[in-house]
């Protein structure tokens, strides 16, 4: 068996198809969600293999390879289960909500602002979504919004303060793979990804006032605002974990460090400060909190263990198809039909959003799309910088958008809401690729460079 053998286009969409197609109906059966339909996959592309003499153990270890990638992506999840579930029993997102609940105004929606500002400042999308996020979620409960719009609104905010946060590993993965400077890159995001924001606001607002304009009314939040004050001490004190992952991640401690001396913060609040049990603080770290159930009711390392499966099956799978050859045909087909400015930019945020829905993975979408379009940029001129955003416009917002994708099942996992119904309200991830398209035919921000430069 050769390890050089790769797939030709067809079998390379008709495995892309069976893949799907498992995919699909495990979804569709609400039967294990996605998690059974990507470890089928498994057994389908070891079945090709050995079908058409491929050495499976070679291309396997295109699996594990990837998978060794988002190691420390999974060790963070975990991490965040922790974090959630003892921030919960502190009662630090308690006090968030009791605040948010009492100060904002009901027809504007706090989530995309807050989340924006918390990853812009903080560098991370996962940390703000699991911490300001889940208290947003519980503020919008309260309010009787829809659930996948303030989930929508939680996700686009996270999403944008991540993608122009100079902290965000994106951000700085981005211009190092296109050639460009940090500052550049920032600068040129500027023009895809405010104008989708503010739009993004604007239908936040209009949506959040027709949400709540028929049958909000303030009893209701009083409710919920007592429940939570019976159920917690709160205050400023209980505001210090929230505070300790600020100042560490400010710091540029290590991420998964942060979330555990925050989380152990949190214990420290429980024990002290709210008359928890050691014993409960440890069982409420692993399996979540569940007291009020319509409010707080989740969190915990166990919660997080499925996603765990879900993104090791799925981002191996990845690496499996780059090693039979399957991303290397899509994207030549691609390649093959660009002709302008506005085409290459159109073809690059294909190819990324087809190495993200094949690799699952945000740094292995910037770095296969930005090595294959790099010199296609440099023919035509094209500053890097441009590459760079393009790679941050598919590659970087495409993972909520992809059921399977690590960061949409995060997402849905930890806000509790299903990808089906957010997917509708991810105006900002939808809405910056058609900017970057347009700039691209009419020429708007695009710099070209000189031969010298080149």
């Amino acid at each position: 068996m050769s390890e050089d053998k790769k797939l030709n286009m067809p079998q390379s969409l008709l495995l892309l198809l069976l893949i799907i197609g498992a995919v699909a109906v495990c979804i569709r059966l609400k039967t294990g969600g996605p998690m059974i339909g990507l470890f089928m996959s498994w057994i389908i592309i070891y079945l090709f293999c050995k079908v058409l003499r491929i050495n499976y153990e070679h291309v396997v270890n295109g699996a594990y390879d990837a998978i060794r990638v988002v190691v420390p992506t999974l060790c963070l999840l975990m991490a965040i289960g922790v974090m959630i579930g003892t921030w919960l029993q502190s009662g630090t997102i308690a006090t968030i909500i009791v605040g948010g609940l009492k100060l904002i105004n009901p027809t504007w929606l706090l989530p995309l602002i807050f989340c924006a500002v918390l990853s812009l400042v903080t560098g991370t999308s996962y940390g703000s979504v699991g911490s300001a996020g889940v208290a947003m979620m519980a503020i919008g409960n309260a309010m009787g919004i829809h659930p996948g719009m303030v989930a929508g609104a939680v996700i686009c905010g996270a999403m944008f303060g991540d993608k122009l946060s100079p902290l965000s590993d994106t951000t700085n993965l981005a211009p190092a793979v296109a050639g460009s400077k940090l500052n550049d890159h920032v600068r040129s995001m500027l023009w895809t990804t405010l104008p989708t924001f503010v739009i993004s606001l604007v239908l936040f607002v209009i949506l959040g006032i027709s949400q709540t304009s028929g049958n909000y009314e303030t009893g209701n939040l009083l409710t919920y605002i007592d429940a939570l004050q019976g159920e917690f001490k709160l205050g400023f004190i209980t505001l210090l974990p929230a505070i300790a992952i600020i100042i560490l991640l400010l710091c540029k401690v290590n991420a998964v460090v942060s979330l555990g001396l925050s989380a152990i913060c949190a214990g420290a609040v429980s024990f002290f400060y709210q008359g928890a049990t050691l014993q409960s603080i440890i069982r409420v770290a692993y399996n979540g909190y569940s007291i009020l159930q319509t409010i707080l009711n989740r969190g915990g390392m166990s919660s997080m263990l499925q996603y765990v499966a879900i993104i090791c099956f799925a981002v191996g799978m990845g690496g499996m198809l780059d090693r039979l050859g399957v991303l290397g045909n899509l994207l030549n087909a691609i390649v093959n039909h660009i002709n302008s400015d506005g085409s290459l930019i159109a073809a690059s945020l294909l190819v990324g959003y087809v190495t993200s829905l094949i690799s699952c993975s945000q740094p292995m979408s910037h770095v296969l799309t930005g090595n294959m379009m790099k010199p296609l940029f440099k023919s035509r001129k094209i500053a890097p910088e441009i590459l760079s955003r393009t790679l941050e416009d598919a590659g970087t917002l495409s993972g909520p958008m992809i059921p399977w994708h690590g960061y949409c099942v995060y997402m849905s996992g930890t806000l509790g809401v299903a990808w089906s119904v957010f997917f509708p309200y991810l105006f900002l991830l939808y809405l910056t690729p058609l900017f970057s398209i347009f700039y691209g035919f009419t020429g708007i921000s695009i710099r070209h460079t000189d031969d010298a430069q080149n």
